[in-house]
């Protein structure tokens, strides 16, 4: 069977005054469909904040340009809260919770990669988000969720109701938790910065992801590299 492999951009899914995040469709890309691989990424202007979500994938994140704050809840751990800067990559497994902020001038982007083989659709990911206008708990009845959450209807009804932001947000003066440099240990591996696997003078230089540079790498199920190519030169698919 023939694939188009021709280079598309991302479409925007949604976005607002705090930013967008745009996805690949496995409709134009169909190879994504075939190869079981998700792919999007999130742009955050100043004060852009990505509400609270998890997807139905596990995904490598990789930060493409700017500085920003990743807040990330582990299954059963407590939170970490990190800042992260161009050329990180974070291995994010299935079930984890994360949030992102822009505090800088400068735009935030992060690319997002993962496997899609259990996810509800092939070739791309489904995100839930825990609030905003499409959060969650806005598809169960106020008496659900004030039981759930040991609280009167009409405060739920407050809580959900008031909660316009879909996705991104923008931020004024909000109090957020403040990132710890000791956070990114182990949860972290800057590329840029990192030893190289493969260096080839005047060809190019490789940084792959292993679970002995960054450990969560083998709760994704899904590997990463980094290839960084001089003129001329190419490299070959494996």
């Amino acid at each position: 069977m023939e694939i188009d492999l021709t280079p598309r951009l991302a479409k925007q899914v949604y976005g607002g005054d705090g930013g967008s995040y745009s996805a690949w469709s496995p409709s134009e890309l169909p190879m994504l469909r075939e190869c079981d691989i998700g792919a999007a990424k999130l742009s955050l202007e100043k004060d852009g904040f990505a509400l609270p979500n998890y997807s139905d994938s596990a995904r490598v994140a990789y930060v493409l340009q700017g500085n920003g704050v990743v807040g990330i809840v582990l299954p059963e751990k407590e939170e970490k809260v990190l800042p992260v800067k161009k050329g990180d990559a974070l291995a994010l497994p299935f079930g984890v919770i994360t949030w992102w902020h822009n505090k800088e001038d400068t735009e935030f982007v992060v690319l997002f990669l993962g496997d899609t083989k259990t996810a509800h659709k092939r070739g791309e990911f489904t995100d839930m988000y825990l609030n905003g206008s499409n959060g969650i708990f806005t598809g169960f009845s106020t008496e659900f969720v004030s039981r759930a959450w040991d609280l009167e209807e009409s405060v739920v009804k407050t809580l959900v109701g008031n909660q316009i932001g879909k996705g991104i947000v923008k931020l004024g003066g909000a109090n957020l938790p403040e990132p710890n440099k000791e956070h990114r240990d182990e949860m972290t591996l800057n590329c840029e910065e990192a030893p190289l696997d493969v260096d080839i003078e005047g060809g190019g230089r490789v940084v792959v992801l292993n679970t002995k540079n960054l450990p969560l790498v083998g709760e994704v199920g899904l590997g990463a590299d980094l290839v960084r190519l001089d003129g001329s030169a190419m490299c070959l698919t494996r």
